[in-house]
């Protein structure tokens, strides 16, 4: 019989090269589903030209990165956190409507939060580590393929209609507001 010490050297050992070998496979497979992910749309299928954008100041450093590089932003960094007006938030990107304002909440996360996407929002359906393992679905600008944040079903800590929680970099967004009186549109890109 074996002394309990090695017993639990052994098992300590099997369990660390268990985790390192789900590491390692969680690796691969998040590196196979980012060569799967639909993502940035290339210049001849229709999509932007990214570097003209950013050089003709039209978005931020930090907005090319968030929408062409799926970068994040860091958190409680974007003002759309406080915005409060009506209106609708476009990609930064291209334009296009994404969210409304009155789909907006505050979950506290440190990104603005909406409970539901316009027809301009696609998920990304083939990412299987982000699904499984992350718990949550890339979110894309349907026109450009740009990243916009991620989608969690964990709405229902904020009692939201839909269950569901759209987590947004705030860099990847424009706001328009609705039509009042010299209310300018509020642009980070």
């Amino acid at each position: 019989m074996r002394d309990p010490v090695s017993l639990v050297t052994d098992l300590v050992l099997q369990v660390g090269i268990a985790f390192a070998l789900a590491s390692v496979l969680s690796a691969a497979a998040a590196k196979f589903a980012q060569s799967k992910s639909k993502g940035v749309k290339p210049l001849e299928e229709g999509g932007l030209d990214w570097d003209a954008l950013l050089s003709d100041g039209k978005i931020s450093s930090e907005a090319y990165r968030v929408l062409r590089n799926a970068g994040t932003e860091r958190p409680w960094t974007s003002p759309f956190n406080v915005e409060e007006r009506e209106g609708v938030f476009k990609c930064a990107a291209c334009d296009t409507k994404v969210f409304e304002s009155a789909t907006k909440f505050d979950s506290n996360s440190g990104w603005p939060s909406f409970y539901d996407k316009l027809q301009g929002v696609e998920l990304e359906e083939d990412n299987v580590v982000d699904k499984t393992v992350n718990m949550r679905q890339e979110v894309h600008c349907v026109t450009c393929g740009g990243h916009l944040g991620h989608v969690f079903s964990d709405g229902i800590v904020w009692k939201v209609p839909t269950g569901k929680r759209y987590c947004i970099n705030g860099a990847a967004l424009n706001f328009s507001p609705n039509q009042e009186k010299d209310t300018p549109e509020t642009s980070l890109g």
